[in-house]
């Protein structure tokens, strides 16, 4: 069953080994160490990883299906940081399963001819995540990776939450799942997105949102708003919705910022058994 599930930012510079100024995303970087605790503490064999910048099909989303998975990510000076987890295969089928009893487009990534030795490539917004929550730990969970193309519609989003959480709570093992996600990109005149003063009101309503766990107004939110915020962890979210409508929890929203051009959003859910606060 699912035992955690978080909103977690992949800024590079939350990571402290190739991050160019520490000091930027200090508050964010503490709280993403802080969901790590909180998530090794319920003892995840598996964490299910949500990101918006994986392989993805134009209408659909895609969950990886090879033994292995593997990233790195590095910056000018030669700094870098890597990690491969195993992939939960097992875990990967039951979802995609629950997924057809939804009528999800769901679509396999798989390595070519020997499936065994064929790893899956992590993006960003995959590797950063899994670098707090998953690579410190010890034993090292497995992972399966989805990644929904955003031109789906809202409701079948949701319903690719309840799809994973079925499917973990069918598996009977320990499951996270993690919405990984920035939010608007629209902060900073001198930002490659410009600035729109939607991405401020965009960030206060998300904040809100995960304040008071009221995730049924994002289904409301116009189209125009969320293209002029630039956002980015809107889509995963509603994912996350969706599982939290099958396995009900309970969040706290650890920190919020917006040091560049993007916000950042940390925010950690256990289902109320589990002790939430």
């Amino acid at each position: 069953m699912l035992t955690f599930a978080a909103i977690a930012p992949h800024g590079g510079d939350i990571v402290s080994q190739i991050a160019g100024d520490p000091a930027t995303m200090a508050q964010t970087r503490a709280a993403m160490r802080n969901l790590g605790d909180r998530c090794a503490a319920t003892q995840p064999e598996t964490v299910v990883v949500v990101t918006p910048h994986g392989l993805m099909p134009a209408e659909g989303v895609s969950v990886g299906m090879t033994a292995h998975a593997a990233g790195m990510l590095d910056v000018p000076d030669g700094r870098y940081i890597k990690a491969a987890f195993g992939v939960d295969t097992d875990l990967a089928r039951q979802i995609i399963a629950a997924g057809e009893t939804h009528e999800l487009p769901f679509y396999r990534l798989a390595g070519e001819k020997n499936g065994a030795d064929a790893v899956l490539p992590l993006d960003w917004g995959a590797l950063i995540p899994l670098w707090f929550v998953a690579h410190p730990f010890a034993p090292r969970a497995k992972i399966v990776v989805l990644a929904p193309s955003p031109s789906l519609p809202r409701e079948t989003l949701v319903r690719v939450g309840v799809a994973i959480a079925e499917a973990a709570t069918k598996s009977g093992k320990r499951v996270a799942l993690i919405a990984s996600g920035d939010q608007a990109h629209a902060h900073d005149p001198a930002g490659p997105y410009g600035y729109d003063s939607a991405a401020q009101a965009h960030d206060a309503a998300m904040c809100d949102v995960l304040e008071r766990d009221d995730f049924e107004q994002l289904l409301h939110w116009p189209p125009e708003f969320l293209e002029d915020a630039k956002v980015d962890a809107y889509y995963q979210t509603l994912i996350l919705a969706g599982a939290l409508g099958h396995t009900p929890m309970r969040g706290e929203l650890l920190s919020y910022e917006a040091p560049t051009y993007f916000g950042m959003a940390v925010a950690a859910y256990a289902p109320v058994q589990f002790g939430a606060t």
